[in-house]
């Protein structure tokens, strides 16, 4: 196979390495400030989808709410253990902080 055939292979299969809650979470990590809206724009999700992960990582403690005047601010939680049962021996930090572009980005942690 080229290249190009690769490409429209990988492309036609429509998976992701990560899942939806992966890449919000990874989004607000970078973003803390953005609005649901603009997450989902980014994302490529709906708004309600993307309200229903926040209020799942919300719920399970890996994402707080600072309200500043009418809009949101994320805080993470990056000493969390990953979800899945493989992985609990991993912080969030060990693995979306490795992936973040910028690792000395002035991103707001939980104390």
């Amino acid at each position: 196979m080229r290249g190009t055939e690769i490409k429209r292979a990988i492309e036609a299969r429509h998976w992701t390495f990560l899942t939806n809650h992966g890449v919000v979470f990874f989004h607000i990590l970078q973003h803390p400030g953005d609005t649901i809206r603009r997450i989902a724009d980014h994302l490529g999700l709906a708004e309600r989808t993307v309200a229903g992960i926040l209020h799942d990582l919300r719920q399970e403690g890996y994402v707080s709410v600072i309200k500043e005047g009418r809009r949101n601010r994320y805080v993470v939680r990056p000493d969390l253990p990953m979800r899945h049962h493989s992985l609990d021996e991993f912080s969030v930090e060990d693995f979306f902080f490795e992936l973040s572009p910028d690792k000395e980005k002035d991103t707001q942690a939980a104390d």
